[in-house]
C-alpha cells in the first residue's frame, strides 16, 4: 500500500488527518486544514498532493507569459515593471492553476459529483476542469456575476446556480444545498488543494528573474493566489534556491475590504460591504483571512484599498498603452501599486511583479 505524499493539518491545534476532499474542517477543533507534506522541498518543482505527476488533470495551465511593462515602468518611477500574465490560462484566470490540482485530487480520492461556488472565475474554472476529469459539477454564483463566466460555467456543462444578493449568498445557498443532497462540496475557498496549484506562479517567477522581483502586488479576495504564491517562496527558500521572500502587498476595492482591514488594524465589518466593480475580490467573509494576513504580514507586506473610478482608468491604461486587457478585478492591482508607490511604501526604482489574474473579455466594459 503507498503512503501519502502529505497530510492535512489543522492551522489552528496542529492536529493531523489523512488526506480527504470531503473535509474542509478539523475533525478536532473544526479550524481549517493546510497540506503538509512528507519530504522536504528540492526546489526543482512545487510540491504537490497528487503522487503521480503524470496523472494530472490538466489543460496546459502555467507557464504564463511574464511581460516587461515598460511605458507603466518609466511612469511610476519603476526600475522595472513585470506583468503575470495570468489570464493566459485555459479559462482565461489564475485560477485553473488550483483547479487542475483540486479536481485532480477529487477525481483520484472517488468523487464524481462535487458542489462549488463562486463569483465567477473559479466556477469556470473548475466547470472545465470537471469536465475534462469526468466530474459533474454544481456551481453556485450570483446572478449579477458577469455574463461571459456564467456562460463560461454552462458551456462546460456544469450545472448553474444563479444566487440574487450578493456574493456571500451564493456560498450560504451552496452550503444548504450540500447538506440536502449530501453531496461533496468541493469549495475552492475552503479546500486546503487549490492554494497548492497556485506555488508554480512562484517557481516561474523565480526561473525567469531569479531574485530580481522585490515586490509583488496582487488583488486579493478568498487569498488563494497570495498564499500559494507565498508558500511557493516559503519553498524556495528552505531549498536555499533563493536568499528571501519578494513583499507581498494586498490590493482590495475600498468597498469590500475585509483583508486590508485586517492588516491594517481598520474597523470595517462585512455589514459595511458596498457595491463594486470588483467582483472577482468582492468577498466579505473570506474563510482564511487569518492565513493571508499571515501571508502579508510574514513577507513584510501590507495592504491598500482603491477607488471605484482608478478601476477603469488603469483599465484603460493598461490597455491603451501596454496592450494588457484585464479585467477590472485585475486593474485593482496596478491601481495599488500607484498607491503603494505615492506613499513611499514601494520604493521608486524597485522592481514588481503584478499577476494579472482575469482576462477583460470576461465582462463588460461598462
Amino acid at each position: 500500500m503507498n503512503v501519502p505524499n502529505h497530510q492535512l493539518r489543522c492551522l489552528n491545534c496542529s492536529a493531523t488527518q489523512a488526506p480527504s476532499v470531503c473535509d474542509l474542517y478539523c475533525a478536532q477543533c473544526g479550524g481549517l486544514l493546510a497540506v503538509e507534506y512528507r519530504d522536504p522541498p528540492h526546489g526543482a518543482l512545487p510540491r504537490l498532493p497528487m503522487d503521480d505527476r503524470s496523472t494530472a488533470n490538466s489543460l496546459g495551465e502555467g507557464d504564463t507569459p511574464l511581460v516587461s511593462l515598460g511605458r507603466t515602468a518609466e511612469e511610476l518611477g519603476l526600475r522595472s515593471l513585470w506583468a503575470k500574465l495570468e489570464f493566459m490560462a485555459p479559462t482565461g484566470s489564475f485560477k485553473d492553476r488550483g483547479s487542475a490540482v483540486l479536481t485532480t485530487m477529487g477525481r483520484d480520492l472517488g468523487v464524481t459529483e462535487f458542489v462549488e461556488d463562486s463569483s465567477g472565475n473559479a466556477g469556470a474554472s473548475l466547470s472545465a476542469y470537471a469536465a475534462a476529469a469526468g466530474l459533474e459539477a454544481h456551481v453556485f454564483a450570483p446572478a449579477s456575476a458577469a455574463s461571459g463566466k456564467l456562460d463560461q460555467i454552462q458551456v462546460f456543462g456544469a450545472s448553474l446556480h444563479k444566487i440574487e444578493g450578493p456574493r456571500q449568498a451564493a456560498t450560504d445557498a451552496a452550503e444548504a444545498f450540500v447538506a440536502d443532497r449530501k453531496l461533496v462540496y468541493m469549495s475552492h475557498n475552503l479546500s486546503p488543494y487549490f492554494s497548492e496549484g497556485m506555488k508554480a506562479a512562484s517557481y516561474e517567477l523565480v526561473q525567469a528573474l531569479g531574485a530580481e522581483v522585490e515586490h509583488v502586488v496582487l488583488p486579493v479576495g478568498n487569498g488563494s493566489l497570495l498564499i500559494g504564491m507565498v508558500r511557493g517562496y516559503q519553498e524556495l527558500l528552505e531549498a536555499r534556491i533563493v536568499k528571501q521572500i519578494p513583499k507581498f502587498h494586498g490590493v482590495q476595492a475600498y468597498a469590500v475590504r475585509p483583508v486590508v482591514a485586517a492588516v491594517t488594524g481598520d474597523d470595517w465589518s462585512h455589514e459595511d460591504v458596498l457595491p463594486t466593480r470588483a467582483s472577482g475580490i468582492a468577498v466579505s467573509k473570506p474563510p482564511r483571512l487569518a492565513e493571508m494576513v499571515e501571508a502579508i504580514q510574514s513577507t513584510n507586506g501590507t495592504g491598500v484599498t482603491v477607488s471605484e473610478v482608478s478601476l477603469t482608468t488603469w483599465q484603460k491604461r493598461l490597455a491603451s498603452s501596454e496592450g494588457v486587457f484585464a479585467e477590472k478585478t485585475s486593474a485593482v492591482a496596478f491601481a495599488g501599486l500607484e498607491k503603494l508607490i505615492d506613499a513611499g511604501t514601494i520604493e521608486r526604482g524597485a522592481t514588481v511583479c503584478v499577476p494579472v489574474t482575469g482576462s477583460g473579455l470576461k465582462e463588460p466594459l461598462s
